[in-house]
């Protein structure tokens, strides 16, 4: 247990402030050291927002392919109500003109009788058999089993959950209630129908009575055409999209008609390339002038200083090709339009070599300069641990100053409180000493 100390016990003098007053000036080395591990700590914080920003920027710049930015396909349409189409760097370049002659539509067949109400049921229970052609040649059977005293609904449920191919659903015709099958998607078989020669999609055996047969046909089911300038040979799909038509082209037609298509080099994404390389360029610049303005943390401080110096010299290529505009009062960067555009249509290849060149160049620079910050910012906390260490072994030493200065203070009123204890004995005797001599002379 702690030695328990009561300062002022005397009245003489007050210990208590006289040992909080020497407290205050041991403290005193403390609070520098807290002081400066504060500034080292926001120096630290800004150099992690540096690291963050030029590592923003190393990711874009190794994420940046210039390659396929320059191998760029687009695709346009005369008219795209009658068809669009999307090209792929492997596309060639080409204009030709397409004839939309029919749009892909799945076929519709319904039964030829029905029920007079959805909660009619079925007389007797069988098994329907449907059968699904993906080609002229080839198809799929699927067998269904329904039962006596279950509605067309409950067939239809049956239908759907058994296969993926052909849609059921209940057809009501105004006056009764039948079954309608459906190609789920058009795009799962090639065939056509043709009525001249009984060819179906959809086939259907085994109906319950009241159902009669898959008689009706409420839409044929046709493939997708188009002919391709002069040809007399259309080419079909069983969808609207007709993939691969020439090397890495989807067309998708939406409407019969004509129209012009044309693939060329498409060069609209070094725009926004060299737009989103400014930006990330201008987070860095202002940091850096932020962070070594005058009065500021880092003003003259090498290491920062250096990559913007370092960074000017980066955008030469870039400068002199006049791609880029460069502010001499704060050094940021916006990309001159005109030229850009100017340049992609004259020499593309000569603008691909610039952005090539200044890839290389700030990825290996900002590598650099990322490990740069990442050496300073652990310095730093060195310091700031160091500083911790220290603030720590002083503060255990104070704790044992005060403890010592409370017991010396209070030894030192204890011995006060004894001398006015003897000296107010003394007083007492001389008054007593002085009474009793007093005393004698009078008599």
């Amino acid at each position: 247990m702690a030695d328990l100390y009561v300062s002022g016990l005397t009245g003489t003098f007050d210990s208590g402030t006289m040992i909080d007053k020497l407290l205050q000036i041991k403290q005193q080395p403390i609070t520098a050291l807290t002081q400066k591990k504060a500034l080292i700590q926001a120096k630290v914080s800004s150099l992690t927002n540096l690291y963050g920003a030029l590592n923003d920027m190393n990711k874009f710049i190794s994420n940046l392919n210039i390659t396929d930015i320059f191998s760029t396909k687009k695709a346009s349409s005369s008219d795209t109500s009658v068809l669009e189409a999307t090209a792929t760097k492997d596309s060639p370049n080409l204009t030709m003109n397409l004839t939309v002659n029919k749009l892909a539509q799945t076929e519709m067949r319904a039964s030829s009788s029905g029920l007079n109400s959805l909660s009619d049921k079925f007389s007797s229970s069988g098994t329907l058999t449907l059968t699904y052609w993906t080609d002229s040649s080839n198809y799929l059977t699927y067998n269904i089993d329904y039962s006596e005293g279950q509605t067309i609904q409950d067939l239809a449920n049956n239908i759907n959950s058994a296969q993926n191919n052909i849609k059921a659903s209940v057809y009501y015709t105004g006056t009764d209630y039948r079954l309608m099958l459906t190609e789920a998607d058009a795009g799962n078989s090639t065939k056509e129908t043709d009525t001249g020669i009984s060819l179906y999609v959809i086939e259907a055996t085994g109906l319950p009575a009241e159902l009669g047969s898959l008689d009706t046909l409420l839409q044929n089911a046709q493939n997708a055409s188009i002919t391709i300038g002069n040809s007399t040979t259309a080419v079909t799909s069983p969808t609207n999209t007709f993939t691969g038509l020439i090397t890495g082209l989807d067309i998708t037609v939406k409407k019969t008609g004509s129209a012009t298509l044309s693939i060329n080099d498409d060069y609209s994404q070094i725009n926004s390339t060299l737009s989103n390389f400014a930006n990330s360029y201008n987070s860095v610049i202002s940091l850096i002038n932020s962070m070594t303005a005058k009065g500021a943390q880092f003003q003259g401080d090498s290491t920062v200083t250096t990559i913007k110096t370092g960074f000017t010299r980066l955008l030469d290529p870039l400068i002199k090709a006049g791609l880029i505009n460069y502010s001499d009062t704060d050094g940021t960067i916006s990309v001159n339009s005109d030229v850009l555009d100017s340049l992609k249509s004259s020499d593309p290849d000569k603008l691909k070599d610039i952005m090539t060149t200044v890839k290389s160049t700030f990825s290996t620079a900002l590598s650099g300069w990322t490990n740069a910050i990442t050496t300073y910012q652990n310095t730093e906390n060195s310091q700031i641990n160091s500083i911790d260490q220290k603030i720590q072994n002083m503060q255990e030493d104070l704790v044992k100053y005060e403890e010592r200065l409370r017991k010396e203070y209070a030894q030192l009123e204890s011995f006060i409180s004894q001398m006015n204890e003897i000296s107010s004995r003394l007083n007492d005797f001389m008054v007593t000493l002085s009474q009793m001599t007093t005393g004698g002379q009078n008599k």
